[in-house]
């Protein structure tokens, strides 16, 4: 079964920010599952078994090389599309070590530090109406 098509998908992300006003997002690149040259903010699929914090860490530290603390889970929402169904737990969290972290080459071409005036315009689905509230959470 596939994750989002046969069945829903869940997946875990955050607004991961630096403890000074910017926040991380990568741009996707060509070998990304989706989305290819849009900017995200990292995260993927809750593993069977794998609470949603792990997840959460796993995956911020497997794309950024990030350590997060502070992480606060600030929105459940659905997408259904034709063909897709995911549900997207949504946190912010700083990042511990901000000079340490990296791209993952596999799925983003680079990435970037950003203020909500910065952020870039390509973002995945409606994630830029959620921003600005996301962030009082800080």
């Amino acid at each position: 079964m596939k994750e989002g098509k046969d069945c829903i998908g869940v997946f875990v992300t955050a607004i991961c920010h630096d403890g000074k006003g910017k926040f991380l997002m990568g741009k996707r690149n060509e070998n990304a599952r989706d989305c290819n040259g849009l900017w995200d903010f990292g995260g993927g699929t809750l593993e069977y078994g794998e609470s949603i914090e792990i997840a959460l860490i796993r995956e911020m530290k497997e794309e950024f090389g990030a350590n997060l603390s502070n992480i606060k889970k600030v929105d459940v929402r659905e997408s259904v599309e034709e063909n897709k169904h995911w549900l997207g737990i949504y946190h912010v969290a700083l990042i511990d070590n901000v000079e340490e972290v990296y791209i993952a080459e596999d799925v983003y071409s680079e990435i970037g530090w950003f203020t909500l005036d910065t952020m870039p315009k390509e973002l995945i689905g409606d994630d830029a109406e959620h921003v600005e509230r996301y962030l009082r959470y800080i």
